[in-house]
């Protein structure tokens, strides 16, 4: 007989249930977890901030809604982590970075907001490198986070806390945003299931900077599909202050994966494999391994594997240069004179942008065109397309 998982292992959606049916309190839940980060995070670094009181006064009220006979939501009593770069009122708000040292959110973001209305609680905040700008998370701030698999090395970044907390137990579920792997990779590298839903698709605002380089999005960082498909509609809807976001869907994506009938409609698709997307070094045993879960899911999943040669411009340095711009707009008038507090990759980004000229920028806008144009003569022939998701396995912290 299989043996049923301790509770800290479980995913969020068995636990929400078992909140919900009165099995469990989610007061009993929440200390479960918050003795989990007093044991793991002193060696894993992955909590920026923690509100014990708040959490508790929050499963309070989910235990008192489920004694009344009241159905406190999707996410009833389930702890989680928001990702220090998202808005929770009356936490800090400091982007990771030492020139925002001491400032607090004013008020949640739509996205938490919405994660409380569904009875989620939310713990505290989790570490990220500065303005989520690199692959690790490192920053004088909070100091070094570890991948919960082997403390020598990275979570990755820029989620990387959340994704070491939700590895080690120490929460079952956390936010995530991601403009260039911040979600992927330390989902990646931490055995997890992360998610950079579609652009809008999660409303980003009200308060925090608009993203005008149109590639940060939010999602989950979890531990089934299932929580990532009740993540995403309970999350999913439009905000007034981004002008990209979308409407909400009109279906339920966790239905959609619990019926089947998604995987039903898959089969026959058209799918390719790439490990370089035409510009990429990937190590040989990362390729192999990803290459054989990529076959065996097609055979699974009942897709044509087509050969189609994938090449796409290097996105690098275009990507990096608007990135970086789009930071800038919002913070170097506050970092001026404090260059010596930022991390070095931002500090790099603020000073290449001194020497920045029209046909640079120009150049940049380009081959972002370029790629759209590329990526859309690829789905010409393809209806998806597997890669490896990190090129290598984690680096050391």
């Amino acid at each position: 007989m299989v043996e049923r998982p301790e509770l800290w292992e479980r995913d969020a959606v068995e636990l929400a249930a078992a909140v919900r049916s009165g099995e469990v309190r989610a007061d009993d839940l929440l200390e479960l977890h918050l003795a989990r980060i007093a044991v793991h995070d002193p060696k894993l670094n992955a909590i920026a901030h923690l509100d014990a009181d708040g959490a508790r006064e929050q499963a309070a009220a989910i235990d008192a809604r489920v004694g009344a006979g009241e159905d406190p939501g999707p996410f009833a009593g389930v702890p989680m982590g928001v990702k220090e770069l998202t808005a929770v009122g009356g936490m800090p708000d400091t982007g990771a970075s030492m020139i925002y040292r001491g400032r607090t959110a004013a008020a949640d973001c739509a996205e938490v907001a919405r994660l409380r209305a569904a009875g989620a609680v939310i713990v505290g905040l989790t570490t990220s490198p500065e303005f989520g700008a690199v692959s690790f998370t490192n920053t004088p701030l909070h100091g070094v986070t570890r991948n919960p698999w082997d403390p020598s090395r990275t979570p990755g970044g820029s989620s990387g806390g959340s994704a070491a907390a939700v590895a080690s137990g120490m929460l079952p579920a956390c936010t995530g945003s991601d403009g260039g792997g911040s979600i992927r990779i330390p989902s990646s590298y931490s055995g997890l299931l992360g998610m950079k839903a579609t652009l809008g698709r999660i409303g980003a605002g009200p308060g925090g900077p608009f993203d005008a380089s149109l590639t940060s999005v939010h999602g989950p960082v979890v531990r089934s599909v299932r929580d990532a498909a009740r993540y995403l509609d309970v999350t999913s809807g439009p905000t007034d202050t981004d002008p990209v976001s979308l409407a909400r869907p009109g279906i339920s994506y966790e239905q959609v994966v619990a019926s089947g009938a998604g995987a039903g409609a898959l089969r026959g698709k058209r799918v390719a494999w790439s490990s370089s997307l035409g510009y990429a070094r990937v190590d040989p045993a990362v390729e192999h391994v990803a290459r054989e879960a990529a076959e065996a899911l097609v055979e699974l999943a009942g897709w044509e594997l087509v050969d189609v040669d994938v090449k796409l411009p290097r996105p690098g340095a275009a990507w990096g240069l608007l990135s970086a711009l789009n930071m800038a707009a919002f913070r170097l008038d506050d970092a001026r004179g404090r260059f010596d507090e930022l991390t070095p990759v931002v500090r790099l980004g603020f000073e290449a942008l001194d020497s920045l000229d029209a046909a640079g920028l120009g150049k940049a806008v380009r081959r972002r065109q370029e790629l759209l144009d590329a990526a859309a003569g690829v789905w010409e022939h393809l209806d998806f397309l597997l890669t490896p998701t990190t090129p290598t396995t984690a680096i050391v912290a």
